[in-house]
């Protein structure tokens, strides 16, 4: 049969499951049709009303039933079937199309994303919502908006769906995708984040919106989850915040011995100028390190060691100006509190400085 009849030939399809219903099974047996090498669908912990379902699908060819005794969550049920199709030598070189079990994906979106991630080696395929129609949920639609630009604001990438279910991943990268953290939903926000920390490319297939019920068929926990998937998203201040404790802990400690010991003796004016210098050059070598490695990534280059240094450059003068500000807007403070407020407020700015011009070079994770 022609692959234009066959859309999803060289794709195997993994479908997660909590207590289906029984359309499912007619979802699974439409999706062979379209020429899927395999359904695999996990058993979440399913409760004995759903068994029947299960059993009519491990009674069909081309359809494979993974059981967990109890729910363990869907970041697991994804990690194991993408285990079990790596360790099938049958199987290999196929691209795997993840798609929700309440078919809110409609067939020709499956197949889409099929074709696209067929097309990808490095590449995760997402098939992104229009969010803006009348039938989709209004918290859907605002917390999908909100996840959307935390997303965008903290770690790069322009993702137009980032709670999307149905994504295509390719061969190559079934191994990455069983070392990403998490059990739950937070695992498929981990799967982004981590695709834009290690600037690995994302493509997006745009698909259509379902919602039945609106969405009461869902099994995500409205607080519990979201709370989980919320601290996983702005997680990615972690590192950050820690490369910029640091810093910060080196440059005060440096300014304040100079400042009170070898300067001191200095007109303020000269001696918190040389001060902020010498601060400001021990903690930026640490800063850079630290920020390049474990925060934006990239190797070492001239480039981005310019930049960085221009940056640091303007802070300096910044952070100098800022200093002088507020020992005349504050007097009764200590210079150094005076300079730690000052610096709080360069280092939101520098952020994004680093993320969208200093590393820019460095990442290739502009979405497709």
């Amino acid at each position: 049969m022609e692959e234009a009849c066959r859309p999803l030939c060289r794709c195997v399809v993994v479908i997660p499951a909590l207590d289906p219903e029984e359309m499912l099974r007619d979802y699974a047996a439409a999706l062979l049709e379209l020429g899927a090498e395999q359904v695999v669908a996990v058993d979440d912990g399913s409760g004995p009303g759903s068994q029947p379902v299960f059993e009519a699908l491990e009674a069909m060819e081309g359809c494979t039933v993974l059981r967990h005794e109890m729910n363990r969550g869907k970041g697991r049920a994804l990690k194991d079937a993408f285990a079990f199709i790596a360790g099938q030598p049958r199987w290999e070189g196929c691209a795997v199309v993840t798609a929700d079990a309440d078919g809110q994906h409609r067939l020709e979106d499956v197949c889409a994303v099929g074709r696209a991630a067929r097309e990808e080696t490095d590449r995760l395929v997402l098939g992104v919502r229009d969010l803006t129609g009348p039938q989709v949920p209004v918290k859907s639609r605002i917390g999908n908006r909100l996840s959307s630009w935390a997303f965008r604001t903290l770690y790069g990438p322009r993702l137009g769906d980032t709670q999307t279910g149905l994504r295509g991943i390719p061969w190559e990268m079934l191994e990455w995708c069983c070392g990403i953290r998490g059990e739950r939903y937070e695992y498929e926000m981990n799967v982004l984040i981590r695709m834009a920390r290690e600037h690995r490319p994302m493509r997006q297939e745009p698909i259509q919106a379902l919602y039945f019920d609106n969405n009461q068929g869902t099994h995500l926990r409205a607080l519990r989850d979201s709370g989980r998937v919320f601290a996983i998203l702005v997680s990615g201040l972690g590192w950050y915040a820690a490369s910029s404790v640091l810093s910060a802990v080196t440059d005060v400690a440096a300014f304040w011995l100079c400042s009170a010991v070898l300067f001191r003796p200095l007109p303020p004016v000269f001696g918190y100028w040389w001060s902020t210098l010498i601060a400001r050059a021990l903690s930026s070598a640490l800063n850079y390190t630290l920020n390049r490695r474990y925060v934006f990534g990239g190797r070492p280059s001239g480039r981005t060691l310019l930049r960085y240094y221009c940056l640091w450059g303007s802070q300096l003068l910044c952070s100098y100006l800022l200093l002088l500000v507020l020992d005349r807007l504050l007097p009764g403070i200590w210079p150094t509190v005076n300079k730690a407020l000052g610096d709080v407020i360069l280092a939101v700015c520098s952020y994004q400085i680093q993320m969208h011009w200093v590393f820019r070079e460095e990442k290739a994770h502009e979405a497709g």
